[in-house]
C-alpha cells in the first residue's frame, strides 16, 4: 500500500494556518497592550514574607506622573504604603540622561496612584 505524500498537504496546510493564526493573535495582543499606554505599567520587583500572611512588596509603577517605586505592606485585610520613591530615567535602565530626568518628579500620593490603577470613582480615605 503506497500513500502519496500529496494527500497530506491539506492537513499540513491547515496546521500551518492555525499556527500562523495563533502567532498573529499573540502578536496583536502584545501590540495592543503596548499601544494602550494610558494605563499604568505595574511590576512587582521584590517580595519578602515577614509572617504567615504578611509581606513587604516592592512595586515599580510607570504612570502619568512618572516612574515610582512603592514599598507596600500587604496583609489579608489591607495594603499600606510604607515608602514612595520617584525613579529617574537612569534607575529604570532606559539610558536616556536629560536635565529633566535628573530632577525627581514630586512623589504622587498613594490615593492618586490607586485611583490611576482602578477604574472606580475616587473614594474618600478615612483619616486616622
Amino acid at each position: 500500500m503506497t500513500t502519496d505524500w500529496t494527500a497530506w498537504l491539506p492537513a499540513l496546510g491547515l496546521l500551518v494556518a492555525l499556527a500562523a493564526m495563533a502567532w498573529g493573535v499573540q502578536w496583536l495582543r502584545r501590540r495592543q497592550t503596548r499601544a494602550a499606554g494610558g494605563g499604568a505599567a505595574l511590576r512587582v520587583t521584590a517580595q519578602l514574607m515577614v509572617g504567615p500572611q504578611q509581606r513587604v512588596v516592592v512595586v515599580e509603577l510607570d504612570g502619568a506622573a512618572g516612574a515610582v517605586q512603592l514599598t507596600l505592606g500587604v496583609t489579608p485585610q489591607h495594603v499600606r504604603t510604607l515608602h514612595v520613591q520617584p525613579l529617574g530615567a537612569s534607575r529604570r535602565g532606559t539610558g536616556e540622561a536629560s536635565s529633566a530626568a535628573s530632577t525627581p518628579a514630586p512623589a504622587p500620593q498613594y490615593a492618586d496612584v490607586a485611583r490611576a490603577l482602578s477604574a472606580e470613582p475616587p473614594r474618600r480615605e478615612p483619616t486616622v
